[in-house]
């Protein structure tokens, strides 16, 4: 007897949701997506990527999984709407939210019956022409993790498991996005303050000569024996960014994390040590500015 085509749901068709179909497309398997009031270009690329729009009570009971890639503040809204039609199924919940808040959802889905695997993906949309594939991280129960990874195959992607705990794979996206986000956003008021002087090119020719500091953690150490002038120094910056009618919140707040380690000064501490004295930030570092 033949068997059934696995059915996988994509919630929703995004361009990282709909790169993703693309790649999960295969003989044996049924791809769906509920449509119903989202935009034309999402239609299009649920169209383009050969997905099946349906009602979402009737997604929710034939999907024998669901992948959930939407915005951080609706992923629990539509994981509920997707439990309340009905859902028991497996939920691959790959959404940069708190650990917290996977677990939050893990909690409804397990009450109606289904299993939660947590995810996170790092990288742009996959596609053969990128030059390496896109990253996808897995934690959560080992049943649910196995399932996962046998749909995750495909040369375009590059997946690993980081253990059984829900919230790690969640945790390290939010860990990323601290460093890659906000870097970006240092990076561009750098720049906008470099060209009030005419010196972007200038600022991206000397920044071109190092490489990005979390890939280098051996050299927090270093960091912290040095960041009692840092403060400072990050203060005159932020003064000239408010001068100049720019942002300076961002500069202070990083003065301010400088004078947590400004105890390490000529001193080779660990990175344990350094993480705790920041983890002993208190109440009032939250409000610097």
């Amino acid at each position: 007897m033949t068997e059934p085509p696995l059915t996988i749901a994509i919630l929703h068709p995004g361009r990282m949701g709909a790169a993703l179909a693309t790649v999960l497309t295969a003989p044996e398997r049924r791809l769906l997506c509920c449509l119903e009031g989202r935009s034309e270009a999402t239609r299009q690329r649920a169209h383009d990527g050969g997905l099946i729009s349906v009602p979402m009570r009737q997604l929710a009971n034939e999907a024998d999984i669901a992948l959930s890639i939407v915005e951080p503040a609706v992923a629990y809204p539509v994981a509920m709407d997707l439990v309340t039609a009905g859902f028991h199924g497996l939920l691959i919940e790959a959404n940069a939210i708190r650990p917290q808040a996977l677990r939050a959802i893990a909690d409804r889905v397990h009450a109606g019956g289904g299993q939660v695997v947590d995810a996170s993906i790092m990288g742009p949309p996959p596609a053969r022409n990128l030059p390496q594939p896109t990253r996808l991280y897995l934690s959560g129960p080992t049943s649910g993790v196995d399932v996962a990874t046998t749909l995750f195959t495909a040369q375009e992607l590059r997946t690993t498991v980081l253990g059984e705990d829900l919230g790690q794979a969640s945790a390290l996206k939010l860990a990323h996005s601290t460093v890659h986000k906000a870097g970006r956003a240092l990076a561009l008021l750098g720049h906008a303050l470099a060209q009030e002087h005419g010196l972007s090119s200038e600022l991206a020719e000397e920044m071109s000569r190092w490489s990005h500091p979390a890939s280098n953690p051996e050299q927090f150490p270093s960091v912290a024996s040095r960041s009692w002038r840092w403060g400072d120094e990050l203060r005159e910056a932020a003064e000239e960014l408010h001068d100049s009618g720019l942002p300076s919140e961002l500069v202070v707040h990083a003065a301010a994390l400088f004078d947590l380690l400004a105890d390490f000064k000529g001193a080779s501490p660990t990175s344990e040590e350094i993480f705790n004295a920041l983890n002993r930030h208190g109440p009032d570092m939250d409000s610097v500015g």
